[in-house]
């Protein structure tokens, strides 16, 4: 049995010189690249901001129907990628709360007339065909 010493010594000379296998050379090589300067990006630059697209964009999708389904999550998205990179989020946040409440009014707007139709056809059912005034409402069957 060695002492480390020998282990990491050998270890440090391999590292050095790279080891060969099949007639190339290997090791001496760092795998995550030299360090980077904080706020710098990948290729050494400074990091840019998200973009603006998608906050804007489920923003304004949010208002309709059931494209807020596509702006919620387009905000959500947003949302994130602002908040990792300390901007400001409000218009993602708002875009979210307005999805939400679109689309719980788009589904019972939905739910309402299906109910309001249903009832029509029953009463129509029971009247039968033509015109018929009942409590002062005009129901047209045919």
């Amino acid at each position: 049995m060695t002492d480390g010493r020998d282990q990491n010594s050998q270890q440090g000379q391999h590292g050095q010189q790279g080891q060969q296998y099949g007639g190339q050379q290997y090791g001496g090589q760092q795998y995550g690249g030299a360090p980077q300067a904080p706020g710098a990006g990948p290729d050494g630059g400074a990091v840019q901001r998200p973009s603006r697209g998608f906050e804007i964009a489920g923003f304004v999708l949010s208002f309709f129907g059931f494209l807020a389904i596509a702006g919620l999550i387009m905000s959500t998205i947003s949302f994130r990628r602002l908040g990792r990179a300390g901007q400001p989020r409000g218009l993602s946040l708002a875009g979210i709360i307005i999805s939400i409440v679109v689309l719980l009014l788009t589904i019972a707007g939905i739910i309402a007339a299906i109910v309001g139709a249903s009832t029509l056809l029953e009463t129509c059912a029971d009247l039968g065909p033509g015109t018929h005034v009942v409590d002062g409402v005009t129901y047209t069957c045919s």
